[in-house]
């Protein structure tokens, strides 16, 4: 009976006692709600095409290309090509891209640049991933052994 009563008053106490407030967690510091002014997203800018001076179409945004720090470092644009084909790819540097809003908040009205299509053409060609490739020739690790002549 005593052990009844113990619990029974313990159980009375915890229900009767005032709830301790209730913390909750600081502020998530950091993160990004919405988007700028002069900010772009990404997929608005893949796809996108690139003006010269003249006002003649260079090529299409491909990719982005994002630093360590963070920050975009260039844009590849497909240019040179015949019918939306890029005969190569280059990096343009994102500063070097003019960006004009368009009517709808976030979307693009116009992308262009100071480089003319010739000096586009001459810009060396953007290699993806070239520090992975290996720096030798042909399918294995070590180079091809010489032609030898055939026999006469």
């Amino acid at each position: 009976m005593r052990k009844t009563f113990i619990i029974a008053a313990a159980l009375t106490a915890l229900l009767t006692a005032p709830a301790p407030a209730q913390q909750s967690a600081p502020p998530k510091q950091g993160f990004v709600q919405n988007r700028n002014a002069g900010e772009w997203r990404g997929s608005k800018l893949i796809g996108a095409s690139v003006y010269g001076p003249d006002n003649s179409s260079i090529g299409e945004i491909s990719d982005v290309l994002i630093g360590g720090d963070g920050r975009i470092r260039a844009v590849v644009v497909g240019v040179g090509g015949f019918l939306g084909l890029a005969d190569k790819d280059i990096a343009v540097p994102f500063q070097a891209l003019r960006i004009r809003s368009g009517a709808v908040p976030g979307a693009i009205d116009k992308i262009t640049v100071s480089y003319s299509k010739d000096d586009l053409k001459s810009a060396p060609r953007f290699a993806y991933d070239e520090a992975a490739k290996p720096a030798t020739s042909g399918l294995g690790g070590a180079p091809a052994a010489p032609p030898t002549k055939p026999p006469q």
